[in-house]
């Protein structure tokens, strides 16, 4: 299953939070990769954050937003870019106050997150896991052994079985 990458810009507005998360939605269904509802939720969720905060903190009248799936490995990448240099900083609120909570949000959600400078502002991003996706037929088809592998590492990580090395296979 090939990478995917793609990007979009959106108006610095409270509107571009529910339309970022919708391009998302519709992105990873036009890639055909599979997600559950955890990380569903997951993506929703830190799309959500980071876009608000851009919204909120960043300058310029555009956001661009990148999104990035890596099926192999199993990560998604999501990049919100603004025209601010000021960076993100985690904040503990307290019981009381409406907002505070995103970043903490983002970095008990994510695998990892960060911020770096660009020439043109700042660029927040997030990586999340994604579920272990399914064979396509093609891979089927032209790596047979492979494929093999494949399924036996799968159901012995739900056994705990050891995987013997098929006789003759020499496609490692």
């Amino acid at each position: 299953m090939p990478t995917h990458s793609s990007s979009v810009a959106v108006a610095r507005t409270p509107i571009a939070v529910p339309r970022t998360r919708r391009w998302i939605q519709a992105q990873v269904a036009d890639w055909r990769v599979h997600l559950d509802d955890c990380a569903r939720d997951a993506i929703s969720v830190i799309t959500s954050e980071l876009v608000a905060n851009a919204v909120q903190h960043g300058t310029g009248t555009t956001l661009t937003v990148g999104l990035h799936i890596h099926p192999v490995r199993k990560r998604l990448l999501i990049e919100v870019h603004d025209g601010s240099t000021v960076l993100p900083v985690a904040r503990s609120a307290t019981r009381n106050e409406e907002s505070g909570r995103g970043m903490f949000l983002v970095q008990r959600l994510a695998l990892n997150h960060g911020v770096e400078r660009t020439g043109h502002g700042k660029k927040v991003w997030a990586e999340l896991e994604i579920p272990v996706q399914p064979l396509t037929r093609r891979q089927v088809l032209t790596h047979p052994h492979r494929t093999l592998r494949a399924v036996a590492r799968r159901l012995s990580r739900r056994r705990g079985a050891r995987i013997r090395p098929v006789p003759g296979d020499t496609s490692r």
